[in-house]
């Protein structure tokens, strides 16, 4: 009986074997097939064998971002890929820290990278991300405008315009944004605000990041602010990051200088103080269509300076087609204590404001 047991395992060990083997061989022919014809696509094989044509966007955080033609946006489990080629320059992070940049060839048990004779372990990569050499592979730009015209017995006219603008390497990050408003009713301006800001991020773990550098532009004349300036740094880290939802904190000194629009007789039109920020972005993806992001920043400020302020940002981005949404967007600003105009007028506290637009991703 013994015997038996031996030789029926035997059998089963060499079968196993042989039947490796052919999928070894079959894997290698795959890939020299793909290699030679990659002049145009990268290429993803999954576990299951399926191979995926399209462009390579990034691994972060065990997920692979790969956009294909037909089946769009895909984010995968790092453990159901087995084979990435890539036809463009990659920057890849590793555990240790160090970054390397090339051409990346990620196999079921090595990772190779063109021009370097070393192998590695897919285990030892941290992240993925075009390399600043891939010209435009590492950018991500949105426009978007919106407008509403009534005439008749009222005349208004409401345009609104957005900036989108991310730039993401395997260590760093930058973030520009935008956001102007104008309402003229009659011919009598109603409103006209710009709010501007942008930061550069190094990631120091793939959760901890250090913020060297970030910058607000705000504009309201309605709420007695003719030009408001903000440089500071900070860290951040992000509580929650997977292929559906992103969520990060941050925090930091900063200086600001407020000019004022008007004031009375007597008082300063201009004011210089230290603030402290926190701000909170939230990024979640209720359905392959449609995105919701929630973005938050409490800045502590003098009483000179009009007291702590407050702003939020609530919307939705709709896909209509791969390169166009609807955006829905609700900004709420609150400043404490608004420093009254030349006729001693207090501007309120509160400003709300709903923006419909569409956007082009450039």
């Amino acid at each position: 009986m013994p015997a038996v047991y031996i030789t029926l395992f035997l059998t089963l060990f060499f079968s196993s074997l042989a039947m490796s083997q052919t999928s070894s061989a079959l894997y290698e022919q795959e890939r020299e097939v793909l290699i030679k014809a990659n002049d145009e696509f990268d290429w993803l094989r999954l576990t299951s064998g399926e191979w995926l044509k399209g462009e390579f966007k990034a691994m972060y955080d065990k997920n692979v971002e790969f956009e294909s033609d037909i089946l769009d946006t895909l984010f995968i489990d790092r453990d159901d890929v087995q084979m990435l080629i890539s036809k463009k320059i990659l920057s890849i992070r590793f555990n240790d820290g160090t970054v390397r940049e090339g051409n990346l060839l990620i196999g079921p048990e090595t990772v190779s990278i063109a021009d370097s004779k070393t192998s590695f372990n897919p285990s030892d990569i941290v992240s993925v991300a075009p390399s600043a050499k891939d010209k435009g592979g590492a950018w991500y730009a949105k426009v978007g405008l919106g407008a509403n015209l009534s005439r008749g017995n009222t005349e208004q006219t409401e345009y609104s315009a957005t900036v989108d603008i991310k730039r993401r390497t395997a260590t760093n990050r930058l973030l520009i944004n935008a956001l102007a408003a104008r309402t003229s009713n009659d011919e009598e301006v109603t409103e006209n605000n710009i709010r501007a800001n942008g930061t550069f991020d190094w990631f120091y773990t793939t959760k901890l990041y250090f913020r060297p550098v970030f910058f607000e532009y705000y504009r309201d004349p309605f709420q007695n602010i003719a030009n408001k300036y903000s440089l500071g740094a900070g860290l951040g880290y992000y509580v929650v990051d997977t292929d559906k939802l992103e969520w990060d904190i941050g925090a930091g000194p900063a200086f600001q200088r407020t000019e004022f629009d008007t004031v009375a007789v007597g008082e300063k039109d201009t004011n210089s103080s230290a603030s402290f920020y926190i701000a909170s972005n939230l990024d979640y993806e209720l359905t392959s269509d449609i995105d919701l992001m929630f973005d938050y920043r409490f800045t502590f400020s003098p009483e000179e300076a009009g007291g702590n302020a407050q702003h939020a940002l609530a919307g939705a981005s709709i896909d209509i087609t791969k390169d166009i949404d609807f955006d829905i967007s609700l900004v709420w600003d609150y400043l404490e204590a608004p420093i009254a105009n030349s006729d001693g007028t207090v501007p309120k506290q509160d400003d709300y404001k709903m923006i419909f637009s569409f956007g082009v991703e450039l």
